[in-house]
């Protein structure tokens, strides 16, 4: 299929507003690097959210080095924040376009090496579990439903890293989407290119993987990714041109 579907730019996964409002707290109460916050339990009742939802939340200013955490001692906020925390979590600032670059190639390389080790690892119930997320990212796609679309995504590609049986991987590739979407939607206020293409090229790195062949699956998940990325750098380049005032 070639046509594009379109998606609800206005869509924003819970944990992602949470996060928002934890920086937003932090902000307005003027904590300190080193400054401890309420703990997950107290922020999850003044949010009125479930407390998976604020661990999320956490996970993602934890990896964009916003915050800190101490194992049974508490939040706190970070004092050595990294360059693209400061992109990515003020949502004032533009994204710098160089951090995007560089947090794709990242991708590239995690994800090609996960998935190659997925093939030759996965096993029978792992795949089937992984046909199951393509077979409904498919019809996510088709019927334009974003919010199952991210929903069965996340499965696809967090399925391949489980499948590759390293939970260093796995929890990096879930912190690096987590980032990349967050970044992308900031820059183009939405998700970029055609849900329809995304179905398509995991149905290729699904085929490949079942197939047992490492070096098909890697050529279709670099295919993958680098295709998300020109779509990124279009809709980057299309709103610059909308925001150029006319002469």
């Amino acid at each position: 299929m070639t046509a594009t579907t379109r998606v609800d730019s206005s869509y924003q996964p819970q944990y992602e507003s949470i996060a928002t409002k934890l920086v937003e707290f932090i902000q307005q109460t003027r904590l300190q690097p080193g400054d401890r916050l309420p703990t997950e339990q107290r922020l999850a009742e003044q949010l009125g959210v479930s407390r998976a939802v604020v661990r999320e939340a956490v996970k993602m200013l934890t990896a964009s080095g916003y915050v800190r955490t101490r194992r049974g001692s508490g939040i706190y906020v970070n004092d050595k924040s990294r360059p693209f925390a400061a992109a990515a979590i003020e949502f004032s600032m533009p994204v710098d376009p160089e951090h995007v670059r560089e947090l794709f190639e990242f991708r590239s390389l995690q994800e090609t090496l996960t998935s190659q080790l997925a093939t030759e690892r996965i096993t029978l119930s792992e795949l089937r579990a992984l046909e199951k997320s393509v077979n409904l990212n498919r019809q996510a796609a088709e019927a334009g439903d974003w919010n199952l679309f991210l929903e069965t995504d996340n499965a696809f590609h967090y399925g391949i890293a489980e499948a590759a049986h390293n939970p260093f991987l796995l929890e990096t590739v879930a912190t690096v989407m987590r980032l990349q979407r967050w970044a992308i939607k900031m820059a183009t206020g939405g998700a970029p290119g055609s849900l329809l293409t995304s179905a398509d090229q995991h149905d290729a790195i699904f085929v490949a993987l079942k197939n047992g062949t490492p070096e098909a699956t890697i050529n279709a998940m670099k295919t993958h990714i680098e295709s998300v990325f020109q779509a990124y750098q279009h809709d980057v380049r299309r709103r610059l041109r909308e925001d150029i005032p006319e002469e």
